[in-house]
């Protein structure tokens, strides 16, 4: 049984005993969020923390986090870094010629 069929079940219930219907699923979602996030804002404030910015600034924590993870500067692993990372899991790893080395000679031998 889900929401709908028990808000069917009451509102039947409630017109049988003659009771104001109760209220539709999800009509109060949004005030029960309300309350929730300022609740949180509330306990920010009684801790002696900033009231706004608490997921913001979790977010760029974990952006954060996530860089030194693939071992990129404070700014974010940059697009060579995470292509690099991407082709070692998935290609086997080639070594780029050495720029010191003498290029080979694909000319026969006279």
């Amino acid at each position: 049984m889900n929401a709908t069929h028990q808000y069917l079940f009451d509102a039947a219930r409630a017109a049988r005993l003659g009771d104001p219907p109760p209220p539709a699923p999800g009509t109060h979602d949004l005030a029960v969020l309300r309350a929730a996030r300022d609740r949180r804002r509330f306990a920010r404030v009684l801790a002696g923390r900033p009231a706004r910015g608490g997921l913001r600034t979790a977010l760029s924590r974990a952006v954060l986090f996530g860089a030194a993870l693939f071992g990129a500067s404070r700014s974010g692993p940059s697009r060579t870094a995470l292509s690099r990372t991407a082709l070692s899991r998935t290609a086997p790893s080639r070594t780029a010629p050495s720029r010191t080395a003498p290029a080979p000679c694909r000319r026969p031998a006279d």
